[in-house]
Parts: structure tokens; C-alpha cells; sequence
């Protein structure tokens, strides 16, 4: 009869509950950050909570150097390395917070000459301006104004940014919609282009009105109904709109919009 064969379980380390310990500082010059160790000396990471593995460390690369400080002149070694660690994060941090402040005022100036329909060139004058008042005002923010982007083609790549992000948004809370409805109306622009104005108005079950100007598809060559109904039915492949949940349809009245047979509203019903 044979002995039926027992495996043995992996260790796995998160069970074992390793824990730093603070007599790990002074012994191996290691401190804990941001769910590992740290070497103070060569800041160096080390992943696993042991003491076998920091000693092996320690023994291999800083024994030599520092084993021969004791008492009080090791202490205040860990404490001058401890302080360059923390200055150094704090400088990261402090490049950081500036690199991010300087993005956002991109973008709020950015949103600032879309909405009011200014040039994108607009931009570089704006930072002119900026740059004019920090020196007279507050000299020691010179450097963020320095560091904020605003070429032409920077505020043209913030506009598109924002669209997308309205858009995004815009399908979810249309996805949150139990019934929508919509309105259309197609007019020519000073370019003779004909432009189609897609107005949606939606209901959430918590009753929330949502009602946003959806789209605006310019419409080259002709505009018959199904010329207008193609251009629908990609507006609601755009923003993930559910044929079911259309509760109605409003347009302009023309003839190309509400005809017997080949208008929009006629294809929209024969779907």
C-alpha cells in the first residue's frame, strides 16, 4: 500500500505579519516608506520585512564604512541621512505640486478663450500678461508663470482634451437616462455649409432633467431625409444612445424632416 505523498504549502510572505522594527535604523541604517525598506546610505529598496535579508544587505555593502561609528556619532549619522531623504522627497513633491498647478491654470485659461470664442493665439499674450503681474506682485510665483504652456498648438490640444472629457461625461449621464427625447433643426451657416443642431432632453429615474446640445454635424452636398437620418444614426453610435429608449422626436418642420415617405421622421419610424 502506498503512503499517499503530503505537499508542502509555499510560504507566502503577507502571512507571515513581518513588521518593521525600529532597531532596524540604527543597527542597519534602514527606515520603512511607502511599504518597503529603505536604505538610508544607498537608498536602496528592499522588499522583504527580514531581518536576514536587510543584515545581508548591510553586511555585503556598508559594514566596512560603518561599523566603526558607535553611541552618539551613529545616531547622528541615521538623523543626517534620515534629513536628506526627507529633503529630497520634499523637493520631488514641491516640482511636482508646481508642474500640476501650472497644468491646471493651462487648462482654466484654455476654457477661458474657447468659451469666449477668442484666437488660440490668444494664449501667448495671456502669459505675457501673467508674466508682467508676477514680477510686480509676486515675484517668487515667476517660475510657475514660466512653466505654464500656452503655444497655440498647447491650447489647440487643451480644447480637444475638454471636448473629449464633455463628451464623456455627456454618455454617461445620457447612459443614466430611462427615456430621452430629441430636437433637431438644420440651418447654413455665413459658409453656405448646412449644419445640423442635435438637441437632446433626458430623464433619470431620480427625475434629474438633462437637457445639453448634443451635437453639431455639418452636412456637405445634399441634405434629403436620408441624407439627415444617416447623420442620426451616427450621432447615436457616437454617445451610445438606445433606440429604445427614445420617446420622441422634434424638428424644424421641413420638408426633408417631416415628409410621408423618405423624410426623417418616415425612415425613423420604418426602423
Amino acid at each position: 500500500m502506498s503512503t499517499p505523498v503530503i505537499k508542502a504549502k509555499k510560504r507566502k510572505i503577507d502571512s507571515e505579519c513581518r513588521v518593521f522594527k525600529s532597531s532596524w535604523t540604527l543597527d542597519f541604517f534602514v527606515v520603512e516608506h511607502n511599504e518597503y525598506l529603505l536604505c538610508l546610505i544607498c537608498q536602496e529598496k528592499i522588499a522583504v520585512f527580514k531581518e536576514y535579508n536587510i543584515k545581508r544587505h548591510y553586511s555585503t555593502k556598508h559594514a566596512d564604512t560603518f561599523d566603526t561609528l558607535t553611541g552618539q556619532v551613529r545616531i547622528d549619522r541615521v538623523n543626517l541621512l534620515k534629513d536628506s531623504i526627507n529633503s529630497q522627497q520634499s523637493f520631488f513633491k514641491a516640482v511636482k505640486l508646481s508642474s500640476e498647478t501650472a497644468t491646471k491654470i493651462s487648462f482654466l485659461i484654455t476654457e477661458a478663450i474657447a468659451k469666449s470664442g477668442k484666437p488660440l493665439s490668444e494664449g501667448e499674450f495671456v502669459k505675457d500678461c501673467l508674466d508682467i503681474f508676477t514680477s510686480v506682485a509676486c515675484p517668487n510665483k515667476k517660475s510657475i508663470v514660466e512653466s505654464i504652456s500656452l503655444s497655440h498648438q498647447t491650447v489647440a490640444r487643451r480644447v480637444d482634451d475638454l471636448s473629449s472629457n464633455i463628451e464623456i461625461s455627456l454618455i454617461k449621464r445620457l447612459n443614466a437616462c430611462k427615456f430621452y427625447s430629441l430636437a433637431l433643426d438644420e440651418s447654413t451657416d455665413v459658409s453656405d455649409t448646412a449644419q445640423l443642431a442635435i438637441f437632446v432632453r433626458g430623464v433619470t429615474e431620480n427625475f434629474e432633467i438633462i437637457e445639453e446640445l448634443l451635437d453639431l454635424c455639418p452636412m456637405k452636398g445634399t441634405t434629403t431625409g436620408q441624407d439627415i437620418f444617416n447623420v442620426v444614426k451616427h450621432v447615436f453610435m457616437k454617445f451610445k444612445l438606445a433606440d429604445e429608449k427614445l420617446s420622441g422626436l422634434t424638428t424644424d418642420g421641413a420638408p426633408a424632416m417631416t415628409g410621408k415617405h423618405k423624410a426623417l421622421l418616415a425612415l425613423c419610424s420604418n426602423q
